[in-house]
């Protein structure tokens, strides 16, 4: 009953309060649109629309982010069932049986399918997210200066797992976010590091407008290098409903998926795309349905949309109780809570701030429904955002990044410093350097630097003591699983594409 409260209290101020509610049928509606422009993120949308959140309460401004990354990831699906072309990273598991439902006729229907699955991995994932978070946050509070700096640690292992193809190329961007990171005051002694004589930076760089400038100049550098001719729109066919059949087929697979993916988002480095795969393998494994993958099978469809909005929920869970932003979604929002005072961690469950956390993990659960919701009912209307020119849509999204950076502090400088990282982002995306590593490395090299220094002076220089306490020693084995399930996944894909080789030859 204890957990339950909290989140009643939470639906209690999200239903009261008509602006949180409207921003949050605005901001998924917003998420479905992003979604459905194929190149365009969730997570450019949040980085996007993260400064205007300055001018908004909190729970107002958070809430519409959680909205806006829901009906991102969701959104994605259209143009992956409609076009074979994934409006996000997270939907490609999802063309897989999507496009070719699409093609025998039941476009529809798969869309449909595709929205009701999000909503039931977004609400599944969100309850365990208000269940698991204060349990984690709770074992928190007894984390010392010498448990942060592991965690710190362990957070930036992570960018093993998120390198991609090239493990120095991570390693490389994750250098650079570290470098960028003690730029200014140093927290301890006070000295200027690495200003180069500039006045603006003594506070270090702005987390906003590298984060509008990673994930949104960059995108619109992309755009303009690589557009093209507008899509054919799509014919939508079939019936307007799920079958009974289809919907007693997939219902088991939503609710795995759900699970797979709140699962596979809790545990950073993972991502969506990671997730619906996943679940993808789970429904094909399982599959007795009448029709055979790769034909157009819905539970193909079920089973990734189902998982990767559960990711959502599940990434949230770190983020909120540790501070350590598992994926890109989580770490825009992460740089939302930092700017509005709230700070990651115990504290955040137990202080005067938690009623405004119980909101958005309620405004989260309710942006799934809103989902199916405002997915099914204008999915003609959806499927015609694909047909946006590019030349009418950059200028737009430019636009929007170059107001949100000076909106921040009304600075000319952070307009600069997201063109600056713009460029940097589509140089580091045109020669596969990830982008994620940088942001990790920006945003946990100061906690690991300030944590370890403290932990030192403390023990007066004891080093033992970030391997004695038992919080410290279970991340030291997380960090080594995770280097170990990284070396072996990198050692199975050379060992297939040696075989796939082989057969070529």
């Amino acid at each position: 009953m204890d957990l339950i409260a909290p989140l009643l209290g939470g639906f209690v101020s999200l239903f009261t309060s008509p602006m949180v509610l409207g921003a949050l049928v605005a901001a998924v509606t917003a998420g479905l649109v992003i979604g459905a422009l194929p190149g365009l993120t969730a997570t450019m949308g949040m980085a996007l629309f993260l400064p205007f959140t300055f001018l908004m309460p909190p729970e107002v401004g958070l809430s519409a982010m959680v909205g806006i990354f829901a009906g991102g990831i969701a959104g994605g699906a259209i143009p992956a069932i409609l076009l074979n072309v994934p409006g996000t990273p997270a939907s490609a598991a999802t063309a897989l049986e999507g496009y070719p439902m699409s093609r025998a006729g039941h476009g529809r229907e798969a869309l449909n399918i595709a929205m009701l699955a999000g909503a039931v991995g977004g609400m599944v994932s969100g309850l365990l997210m208000a269940v698991l978070a204060p349990t984690i946050a709770r074992v928190a509070l007894n984390f010392q200066a010498p448990e942060f700096f592991v965690l710190a640690v362990y957070g930036l292992t992570i960018i093993s797992a998120v390198s991609g193809k090239s493990l120095i190329k991570g390693y490389a961007a994750g250098l650079l976010g570290l470098v960028l990171g003690v730029i200014g005051l140093d927290p301890v002694s006070g000295q200027l590091r690495l200003t180069m004589g500039s006045d603006e930076l003594y506070g270090g760089i702005s987390l906003i407008p590298v984060l509008i400038g990673v994930f949104g100049v960059t995108q619109v550098l992309v755009m303009i290098a690589d557009r093209g001719g507008t899509q054919r729109l799509p014919e939508i066919r079939g019936p307007r409903w799920i079958s009974r059949q289809n919907l007693r087929d997939t219902a088991p697979t939503m609710a795995r998926g759900s699970v797979i993916g709140s699962i596979v988002g809790a545990i950073p480095g993972t991502g969506t795309d990671i997730g619906a795969f996943l679940a993808y393998s789970d429904a094909k494994r399982r599959n007795r349905g009448r029709v055979p993958f790769g034909k157009g099978n819905p539970t193909g469809v079920a089973g990734p949309e189902s998982a990767n909005n559960g990711v959502v929920g599940g990434a949230m869970i770190p983020t909120f109780t540790l501070g350590i932003p598992g994926e890109a979604g989580t770490a825009v929002l992460l740089g939302g809570l930092l700017v509005h005072g709230l700070t990651p961690g115990p504290d955040l469950f137990t202080g005067p701030q938690s009623g405004i956390v119980y909101t958005i993990f309620a405004s989260f659960i309710l942006s799934a429904l809103l989902v199916l919701v405002v997915g099914t009912t204008a999915v003609r209307a959806f499927s015609h955002v694909v047909r946006i020119p590019p030349h009418v849509l950059i200028p737009i999204i430019a636009l929007l990044c170059l107001m949100g950076a000076y909106a921040i502090d009304n600075r000319f400088t952070d307009v600069l410093v997201a063109v600056v990282f713009g460029v940097l982002g589509y140089l580091m995306v045109r020669n596969d350097f990830p982008v994620s590593p940088l942001i990790l490395g920006l945003i946990l090299g100061p906690m690991a630097e300030v944590n370890f220094r403290r932990a030192m002076t403390i023990t007066h220089g004891d080093w033992t003591v970030f391997f004695t306490r038992p919080a410290s020693l279970l991340f030291w084995a997380l960090i080594v699983l995770t280097l170990f399930w990284v070396w072996r996944s990198g050692r199975k894909e050379r060992r297939q594409t040696e075989a796939v080789a082989a057969q070529h030859d």
